[in-house]
């Protein structure tokens, strides 16, 4: 079960990486009641760039124990990008019942904006360094002058248009109450009431994509401690998990509108649509609606009548992203999964401002790696 859990997050944070990480794991220590020296599990990820402008490679998990002064007899990386915190979590309940450890952290984020500043993304990093590629099959994924993983997300909303009818209007929909969610939270990065033509009049960066329905890079950490015993918060679990993995680059898949998320949720189908508050990565409008469909929670091409006619606030029919996403949010270091999680237990501990009522389950979805390759669906409850 999660004892503790913090964030630490800020459009642009002057200092290093390890201090902003320092401040999440600060309070999700005090939350649990527990020290440094108690802690036994250790899992993060990495994303190139997102520490100081370095790259850190060498046995990075080892520099951040050593920084945080823990010295755990469990460590782990995991590389699925956004969802990386929910396979996390997975795994450290496994470790806690069949290997017996105590406490184990999870820590998940970097600096954004030192990306962010390059102009670049953390899949097109390389572009800052001769001789360096991400892959070798570097021609195949980005051609030449490109910003992956927004092109692919473009090409996949300008498909979904053509093939399904989904306008423009619908997605921006979408954004509108995903923000008046944000606002209703109370700590939202990115507030102040926006309409239809204001998406819509925002530049377009990708078409048919524009930029208000395009997460932001921030700087910021979140840190979760997984315990054994219970603590003073509700004794969440993971009910329901499954993770799914397409290692085909974009090029090559069959079909762009399908989601590894159709894999990742398929055994449990029936008890999603049970659920009582939904948190869907958003890294873009199309990447929510994708997922709506792939999960089972509409028909494919039913977008445009579901946000037109549902309430997706906290105290609405179907209360979706109820702290406003990380489109709202903002994105730690390129990877929403932290910012779902953290939302999630928010509702489920009764600490949300816009508080779910009578809320004993959460259905969480995670996408990422290089355009959809890693999807981890999960329901969080007691």
């Amino acid at each position: 079960m999660i004892k503790g859990f913090a964030e630490a997050v800020y459009k642009k944070y002057d200092g290093t990486a390890y201090d902003l990480m320092n401040e999440a794991l600060e309070k999700a220590l005090n939350m649990a009641g527990i020290q440094r020296s108690d802690i036994q599990g250790f899992i993060t990820t990495f994303l190139p760039g997102i520490f100081d402008g370095n790259i850190f490679l060498h046995f990075f998990p080892d520099q951040l124990c050593g920084y945080l002064g823990i010295n755990p007899k469990y460590i782990d990386s995991l590389d699925y990008g956004g969802p990386s915190v929910l396979a996390g979590l997975y795994r450290a309940e496994k470790l806690i019942k069949y290997e017996g450890l105590d406490n184990i952290l999870l820590l998940f984020g970097g600096k954004g904006s030192l990306v962010r500043q390059t102009r670049e993304t953390v899949d097109s990093y390389e572009n800052l360094y001769d001789g360096v590629t991400n892959t070798p099959y570097k021609q195949l994924l980005s051609g030449y002058s490109y910003k992956n993983p927004l092109s692919d997300y473009a090409l996949v909303a300008q498909r979904h248009k053509k093939i399904y009818g989904t306008a423009d209007e619908d997605r921006a929909r979408l954004m509108v109450k995903q923000r008046k969610n944000g606002n209703d939270s109370g700590y939202s990065m990115f507030t102040g009431d926006i309409s239809v033509d204001d998406v819509l009049s925002s530049p377009v960066i990708s078409s048919p994509l524009h930029l208000l329905e395009i997460v932001y890079p921030v700087d910021g950490f979140h840190a979760f401690i997984v315990s054994k015993s219970p603590g003073k918060l509700r004794p969440v679990k993971i009910k329901k998990y499954g993770e799914a993995h397409w290692t085909k680059l974009p090029p090559e898949l069959e079909q762009i509108m399908i989601t590894p998320a159709s894999e990742s949720s398929r055994n449990f189908r029936d008890e999603i649509k049970h659920c009582d508050a939904y948190e869907l990565y958003d890294s873009f409008s199309i990447t929510v609606i994708l997922q709506l469909e792939d999960t089972g929670i509409i028909k494919k091409g039913e977008f445009g009548k579901f946000i037109e006619k549902t309430d997706i606030s906290s105290s609405g029919d179907m209360p979706l992203n109820t702290g406003g996403g990380s489109i709202n949010r903002g994105q730690p270091a390129y990877m929403s999964g932290s910012v779902l999680l953290y939302e999630s237990l928010l509702q489920l501990n009764g600490m949300a401002k816009n508080q779910v009522r009578d809320i004993n389950s959460v259905f969480i979805n995670g996408i990422g790696g290089w355009s959809r390759n890693h999807s981890v669906s999960m329901i969080l409850g007691d």
